[in-house]
């Protein structure tokens, strides 16, 4: 709960050493720990940059609490009929996810991976998913390399470095990508209509902003990813 806190609160602030109680507990497990706050970062700002509810009753049925719990459990256990969520053992090798992220790695970054992943050695499975997040960038993404850039820059410089970053509005960027950066980091859930409607005036289609949102996603779970395994940071941005 206190890495949960802090990576909301004071994600700048995040170390290597923030992983150090779980280490004590879970040893190479706390690993896991990162990646899936990391996830959660993600997930969350998909949902609130895109206006995406969490709640599978219609608002009038939402106050009437019965209703509302009976709704949670059917949804729960539809969940566990429709997916396996017991933990499964990886199969691949810190060797062979390595060099399956070679490629992106080097369109990327123009070098090779080499031992740029060595702290994750223990977890093979979070290169993999670092290799999806590199091919999302490069091959599906209709955003220009320099947005990119530009949105991971936004996203370092608005990291809340204290609580009161998450409190009231600041004051935001005039740029209407940079504002949803700002936005997305430090208080995704307060996205409005009119920042939308202002980036489909700067020329975004649907198509663009749902790009926009995953990025900014995608660069707030790198942020603290990065941060609580010690990650170069070089490793999460694309080519420069």
């Amino acid at each position: 709960m206190a890495l949960a806190k802090k990576a909301h609160e004071q994600p700048r602030h995040l170390t290597p050493a923030d992983l150090d109680p779980l280490r004590a507990i879970v040893g190479a497990g706390a690993l896991d720990y990162a990646f899936v706050l990391g996830s959660f970062h993600f997930i969350n700002r998909m949902a609130d940059l895109l206006d995406v509810s969490s709640e599978a009753l219609p608002a009038p049925l939402r106050r009437l609490e019965l209703v509302r719990r009976l709704a949670t459990r059917l949804q729960g256990i539809l969940l566990r009929k429709m997916m396996n969520l017991e933990n499964r053992a990886y199969g691949r090798s810190y060797e062979e996810v390595v060099a399956a992220i070679a490629p992106a790695y080097r369109e990327a970054l123009g070098c090779e991976p080499g031992e740029a992943f060595a702290r994750l050695r223990e977890r093979p499975q979070i290169i993999e998913a670092l290799q999806l997040m590199l091919e999302e960038r490069l091959e599906r993404s209709s955003l220009q390399h320099t947005v990119m850039v530009d949105l991971h820059r936004i996203v370092e410089e608005a990291l809340p470095n204290r609580p009161e970053d998450l409190e009231g509005f600041h004051e935001r960027p005039a740029d209407p990508v940079h504002a949803l950066a700002f936005v997305g980091t430090r208080y995704a859930s307060r996205t409005t209509k009119q920042m939308i409607d202002a980036l489909r005036l700067a020329g975004y289609d649907d198509l663009g902003i749902l790009d926009l949102a995953i990025a900014i996603a995608d660069a707030n779970n790198w942020a603290r990813l990065r941060r609580l395994t010690g990650l170069s940071a070089g490793i999460g941005c694309v080519a420069v």
